[in-house]
């Protein structure tokens, strides 16, 4: 790619075909992608009719006109520049849920943004980004992963020729083993290597290693048959993908009649990312408080930059429905300082050098036990980085870590091994929707608005749209984040919250669908 001219002829595709670039390449052109097309630019010499004639044989929906695409392209190209003219550029691997936050974060730095996608994603999981960042980020170049020739991938990144590629970044879980390999195969990169790629992704050989270091890991068993798993169940127990993220396709049987029936569901079944469930993952039940330990790391240091506590219960037919994240803190700190103990000996056990990553750990009475890790940004369309920006301090939230662990180690290496003390503390509360249908308002918004500990909000449906009963991350209607120096009033917020979002207290306007009954 050649920086675009100063005047030119740009041809618009706003379908965004694939192997565009190759196209502008081959005609002399330049290509940059934007939130909903792709813009070619050519020479304004080579003339208006023959661009027109040449855009025509390519056979896609497009438009040609001339103009002075300067002022256009001015967010793409006004980047910070080494003296050789070239894009410092971050390439961000699956850029979903909080890893467009992470784009847009590092746009704000000066970065030019290329992402690459682990796989052809569906629609609607390509929406699944902050609001804010929706149809605002502008790419400079998106490739698929090729998994068949991962060199061919890690090549067409080195050939970019506008930019220099400053770093290499995971956005969310899908893209774990895609990031593995293209950063080992990038001359020059810090790099976690492939060689345990799958115990990083795969929850079985996740826990596995655990135990194989010597660190406590839940019972377990990888099951491809129901016989399988019938032989290993003695009473309550978990079932859940191998892969996946938040609580798809995990379920809590309390007997083998229910195991069986929940067993079945997942077998066979396609996980949020579209992969297939070859077999399921049977462990024991594990009882006590959930945590979440947010960490970054650099040359095998970790350095914690958030921990939570969840309230996941069951909703609406569903076992894990989350109701709020809450920052932790104890006023000894013990607890903390065990959780981040444990949780930074498992990032060792499954070969963590290097990126983010996001452990989920059940405390119990003797202690912490690891629920999964994903070695990749907290998720949650990145609604954390607001609340710790407010009660921690700047800088300390884990995207902006990761930002500074490429670009500006130093600052990691000041950070203490986990947070400060804090003042207050910060809730997100999971909006739930107990009814589905049309939805026609949120009249009860703007009382939540008025609350004293309100902060921000992440509202993911509009009026008009179909709503269903909320059963996992993907059918929450959004979350309202909640900070104050007063731990009382934001327990009582969460309660307001909950209280109106439940049928007839005036958080949802929603009217049913019609049930049409045949003759």
């Amino acid at each position: 790619m050649m920086t675009p001219p100063p005047t030119g002829i740009v041809v618009r595709f706003p379908e965004r075909p694939k192997k565009l670039e190759a196209w502008a390449k081959e005609h002399g052109a330049v290509s940059l992608s934007r939130a909903a097309e792709t813009l070619v630019v050519f020479e304004a010499s080579r003339g208006l009719e023959n661009i027109q004639s040449i855009a025509a044989k390519s056979n896609t929906r497009c438009t040609v006109s001339l103009l002075e695409p300067v002022r256009e392209f001015q967010p793409l190209i006004s980047r910070r520049s080494n003296t050789d003219g070239k894009v410092d550029t971050i390439v961000i691997v699956d850029p979903l849920s909080s890893g467009a936050l992470l784009a847009a974060m590092a746009a704000e730095r000066g970065l030019g943004l290329v992402r690459v996608l682990s796989k052809a994603f569906p629609e609607e999981f390509m929406r699944i980004v902050p609001t804010g960042c929706s149809g605002t980020l502008e790419w400079l170049a998106t490739l698929e992963f090729d998994d068949q020739s991962p060199e061919a991938t890690a090549r067409a990144i080195s050939d970019l020729e506008f930019a220099h590629v400053a770093g290499v970044a995971v956005g969310c879980e899908s893209g774990v083993e895609c990031y593995d390999m293209l950063t080992e195969l990038l001359e020059g990169f810090p790099s976690n290597g492939s060689a345990q790629s799958l115990t990083r992704r795969d929850k079985y050989p996740m826990g596995e290693a655990v135990r194989a270091a010597g660190l406590r890991a839940c019972e377990q068993k990888l099951c491809a048959t129901w016989d399988q798993a019938e032989t290993f169940i003695d009473g309550w127990c978990v079932l859940k993908p191998c892969k996946s993220a938040g609580t798809d396709g995990v379920y809590i049987a309390k007997n083998h009649e229910e195991a069986r029936r929940r067993f079945n569901q997942i077998l066979g079944q396609e996980n949020i990312f579209g992969e297939t469930n070859d077999a399921v993952l049977v462990q024991e039940f594990l009882r006590g408080t959930e945590f979440v330990v947010d960490s970054v790391s650099i040359e095998g240091v970790h350095k914690c930059t958030a921990i939570w506590v969840y309230d996941k219960r069951p909703c609406n037919g569903a076992q894990f429905v989350y109701h709020s994240m809450s920052l932790f803190q104890t006023p000894s700190g013990e607890r903390e300082e065990k959780l981040v103990a444990y949780v930074h000996a498992v990032l060792d056990a499954l070969g963590v050098r290097y990126g983010p990553s996001h452990a989920e750990v059940m405390w119990q009475h003797d202690g912490p036990c690891l629920v999964e890790v994903g070695c990749r940004p907290h998720g949650g369309e990145g609604t954390f980085v607001g609340m710790i920006e407010k009660v921690i301090g700047k800088g300390f939230d884990q995207l902006s870590v990761m930002l500074d662990a490429i670009e500006k180690p130093y600052r990691f290496h000041r950070l203490p091994k986990r947070p400060p003390t804090f003042q207050g503390g910060a809730i997100e509360v999971c909006l739930i929707a107990y009814e589905q249908g049309t939805l026609r308002g949120l009249p009860g918004l703007q009382s939540v608005r008025h609350l004293a500990s309100f902060h921000a909000e992440e509202i993911k449906v509009a009026i008009g749209d179909d709503i269903t009963k909320t059963v996992d991350f993907l059918s929450t209607p959004g979350s309202i984040m909640l900070v104050h120096n007063d731990a009382d009033q934001l327990h009582r917020d969460v309660d307001f919250i909950h209280h109106i979002s439940k049928p007839g207290n005036g958080l949802y306007d929603i009217s049913p669908k019609l049930r049409l009954r045949s003759l």
